[in-house]
């Protein structure tokens, strides 16, 4: 028969166990722990880099940007260059050509830098010209008088206009001194009237088609007006005396004081 077990000898043995349990159920939880807080241990391993990767980002991205930013400057930099010295280039060609430019501005716009080859002494060329007056105007029909015979570029101009507007305001002068005025131009008969009314112009204007009397005083031909070599009404004014002959050749002319120039050159 097997032993019996007392219930004394069930006792010790259940202690014993107990502890053992308890051991057990702790040692549980810290054997599924192990593995957990290993795979955070490995989780956070791999984070590491990520994390420094994530750092390191920015400074790679403001490593690489700082290059594109010193290109950008100095592009920057360039078209500031570029702006200035566009700006400056008008400036230089102007100091360039500014004694040219200062050369211009104390002649008329419609100054020119060529005149005729007629002299004092010569015959003046003979004409015979229709004028806005109606009527017509020859050189034989003031044998023993003086003309003051004026050829300008076009009706309207502002150096035609200070011309003829100086010629006006002293025709009383010229007229107490025997002389006759005429302006001549290759402007229709028409063009003249207006001129002439606009501006209450008391001196006859004669019309030149084709400027043929013009060329014939050398007054139509190759000129120079803005730097450029063209052809026009060189403007030019002849003093024809009594017998016929030119007394006073004025080419070029400039438009402004022309007038008073000529009344202070007059024989008395």
């Amino acid at each position: 028969m097997p032993p019996r077990t007392t219930s004394a000898t069930s006792k010790k043995t259940a202690s014993k166990k107990a502890p053992a349990k308890k051991a057990a159920k702790k040692a549980a939880p810290a054997a599924k722990a192990a593995p957990a807080k290993k795979a955070a241990k490995k989780k956070a391993a791999k984070a590491a880099p990520a994390k420094k990767a994530a750092k390191a980002a920015p400074a790679k991205k403001a490593a690489k940007a700082a290059p594109a930013k010193k290109a950008a400057k100095k592009t920057a930099a360039k078209k500031t260059a570029a702006k200035k010295a566009a700006k400056a280039a008008p400036a230089k060609k102007a100091a360039k050509r500014g004694p040219a430019k200062k050369a211009a501005s104390s002649r008329s716009e419609e100054e020119e830098e060529i005149g005729p080859g007629l002299k004092p002494g010569d015959p003046a060329p003979p004409f015979s010209l229709a004028a806005d007056d109606g009527k017509t105007y020859a050189l034989r029909d003031f044998a023993g008088r003086r003309v003051v015979l004026y050829f300008y570029p076009r009706d309207n101009t502002p150096g035609c206009t200070t011309q003829a507007c100086d010629f006006r305001d002293r025709q009383t002068r010229f007229a107490s001194t025997g002389v006759t005025v005429l302006g001549v131009s290759g402007d229709s008969l028409a063009s003249h009237a207006k001129f002439r009314a606009k501006f209450g112009l008391n001196f006859p204007l004669l019309s030149d088609p084709g400027n043929q009397v013009a060329a014939a005083y050398g007054a139509y031909g190759e000129k120079q007006m803005y730097g450029r070599k063209v052809q026009g009404i060189i403007r030019s004014t002849f003093v024809i005396g009594p017998d016929g002959r030119l007394e006073a050749v004025h080419s070029p002319v400039k438009a402004a004081g022309h007038a008073d120039a000529l009344l202070a050159a007059l024989p008395a």
